[in-house]
């Protein structure tokens, strides 16, 4: 076989995959994820501008949230990307991901159309082709990639291993299936993109190279203005000075190249505009609202390393990349220097963002965008001896690292690993388990505060030792006991009292109405057998919520199954509660021990905090 063809024939693999992965899952399986959950998650904020705008003609989302609130079968469903500004509604997400699914949107227009089908945005038809138009962008973004590592000098064999790797080594396999509507897959076709039509721009500059440059750079900032930090990666494209300064001065001087570059990158990224000032009669907004960069106090480390979302815990195929900076720093600094720069303002960027880990999901997710380059430093490293041996090398280390990805992203889909909640001993106890034991066996809920949340000062601490009445509390199965971990009494739950004392507070009393709320908790637990804590609870719930809406959650006290008994352990717990507009709201926090075996709490403790 021609070197050459290796390339075309992992590309047909890894699309013959995915995609009868994709059609097996999400069409011919009656049961979940299934087709109806194809937009999902934030998925459905970039998407909604479509059956808005196109079916509707409502910029105000409002015929969507109730099409999205049947599907889902909310009858309170709140968009999460629905935001007002002043009195008016928009979407908080760009509109980028929009834009590169609108023909497919118009296939599911057709299709509906001819099968009978409701014309809603949201029927098989529409989810279908959102998911395909998904898939086509994921092996569009890797066509774009191959041609990047062959314009780069990367042997075809390299290159193959590259593609490989880079899908089915990260979270972007897991982001192509199972939450494929998210934007991070569309960002990585655009930079891609944006890179490939560069370096053909930097071989020979004219005016249709320079089209597509902007047309590509305007996709990026349209899905994610951010990204638009990948100009920092025009000198490591160029490969060096000579080439760097001969694509400059041609830019000088067909100026008609770069000035259709400009218009056309201008009126990408206008849509925006046009959209906002459709939604709110403004131009210029800032969508996130009660959200943004915490520039001063980056989470570098945690995004990094943490055991909660750490990139080169979930994804060490990246970490390994990073060796690849090596002999770009011994051969081609100008290279070494733009993409180092590249990788520093990126991940201080992903580091600021007021919620460092990005909610639920699998991985650091805000760095698949680019994974384009992450695969790049890789052929590098790889291509560095051109020996077999090096090549023999690589595999026996990535391909570990690729079984690992595989093995973690199914734990992820079966409630192994957890979505926002994971730490060292969590991430331990779990580690390269598939048995069914472990399955949904993690608990404890650790959520970081919203952007607008107020730390500095409690809104309500609510403490109990359990050695008198406390206000606000209610000291139900309280007893004396000589193993009470403070004074001698505590709370006992047993067979016979499965609820321990717990706080009832009306709403009204700690905050102003509507409010946002955030709750840590602390309490000490003492196992009288072993595992007796095992299937108790951390219970909140809210009566009357709104009208005719009350609102629970439970979660497992215990971080991981325990074993020990007769020792007091601490357990801590911290969440975001749903906004609050009555202040009647009775709020209630406290143990269930569903297993029914004794066990003592004591020195229980919870504190409120409420938006700016």
């Amino acid at each position: 076989m021609h070197s050459k063809d290796y390339q075309k024939t992992i590309l047909l693999c890894l699309i013959s995959f995915m995609l009868a992965f994709f059609l097996n899952m999400r069409v011919f399986n009656d049961g979940v994820p299934g087709w109806k959950q194809i937009i999902t998650s934030d998925g459905r904020g970039y998407y909604a501008y479509l059956p808005a705008l196109l079916i509707d003609h409502d910029p105000t989302f409002s015929k969507v949230t109730a099409r999205e609130s049947s599907l889902l079968g909310y009858p309170h469903y709140k968009p999460g990307y629905l935001v007002k500004s002043g009195n008016h509604v928009l979407d908080k997400y760009f509109a980028g991901e929009a834009f590169l699914l609108l023909p497919f949107f118009l296939l599911g227009v057709l299709f509906s159309f001819i099968a009978g089908n409701d014309i809603n945005g949201f029927s098989f038809f529409f989810q279908l082709f959102a998911g395909l138009g998904t898939l086509f962008y994921l092996f569009t973004g890797l066509v774009f990639l191959k041609r990047i590592l062959a314009g780069l000098h990367i042997r075809a064999v390299v290159t193959a291993m590259t593609l490989t790797f880079i899908l089915l080594g990260t979270n972007l396999f897991y982001y192509s299936l199972w939450q494929p509507t998210m934007s991070h897959l569309f960002s990585f076709f655009a930079i891609n993109g944006f890179m490939w039509f560069t370096i053909r721009a930097i071989q020979k500059w004219s005016v249709k190279r320079a089209v597509w440059m902007g047309f590509f750079l305007g996709v990026v900032c349209l899905i994610r203005p951010t990204n638009g930090v990948v100009v920092v990666l025009i000198p490591f494209l160029a490969g060096d000075r000579n080439h760097l300064f001969r694509f400059l001065q041609g830019v000088l001087a067909k100026k008609t190249a770069l000035l259709a570059m400009i218009l056309v990158f201008l009126a990408i990224v206008s849509i925006q505009g046009l959209l906002w000032y459709l939604q709110t009669g403004h131009f210029f907004i800032w969508s996130y609202q009660d959200e943004g960069f915490n520039f001063g106090h980056p989470e570098i480390l945690q995004v990094l390393f943490s055991y909660r979302k750490g990139l080169f815990i979930y994804t060490p195929l990246v970490l390994v990349s990073m060796f690849g900076l090596l002999p770009l720093v011994l051969r081609k600094r100008l290279q070494f220097f733009s993409i180092a720069i590249f990788l520093v303002i990126t991940t201080y960027v992903v580091a600021s963002w007021w919620n460092w880990y990005y909610g639920d999901g699998f991985g650091l997710r805000a760095f698949i965008d680019y994974y384009g380059v992450i695969a790049i430093l890789i052929a590098i490293l790889m291509n560095f001896r051109r020996s077999t041996a090096g090549i023999i090398l690589s595999l026996l280390i990535l391909t570990p690292l690729a079984a690992l990805n595989l093995i973690q992203t199914w734990q992820y889909t079966h409630q192994v690993i957890q979505p926002n909640s994971m730490n060292a001993a969590k991430y331990h106890h779990v580690f390269l388990r598939t048995d069914s034991t472990v399955i949904n066996c993690l608990g404890g809920n650790e959520e970081i505060a919203d952007y607008a949340v107020n730390l500095d000062q409690p809104a309500g601490i609510y403490e109990n030792d359990f050695e008198k009445p406390a206000d606000g509390w209610i000291n139900n199965t309280v007893v004396e006991t000589p193993r009470a971990y403070s004074g001698s009494h505590a709370g006992y739950l047993d067979s016979l009292h499965q609820f321990s004392p717990g706080i009832a507070v009306r709403t009204g009393k700690l905050f102003k109405m509507p409010a946002v709320c955030y709750v840590t908790g602390e309490l000490m637990v003492w196992d009288s057998l072993r595992g007796a804590s095992n299937g108790a609870l951390v219970v909140l719930s809210m009566d009357t919520l709104t009208p005719g809406e009350n609102w629970w959650q439970g979660f497992r006290l215990n971080d991981v199954p325990q074993e020990s008994c007769k020792i007091w352990r601490k357990c801590k717990f911290s969440l975001m509660l749903p906004e609050i507009a009555n202040p009647q709201t009775i709020l209630k926090i406290y143990i269930w021990n569903t297993r029914k075996k004794p066990m003592l709490v004591d020195d229980f403790r919870v504190r409120f905090y409420s938006g700016r």
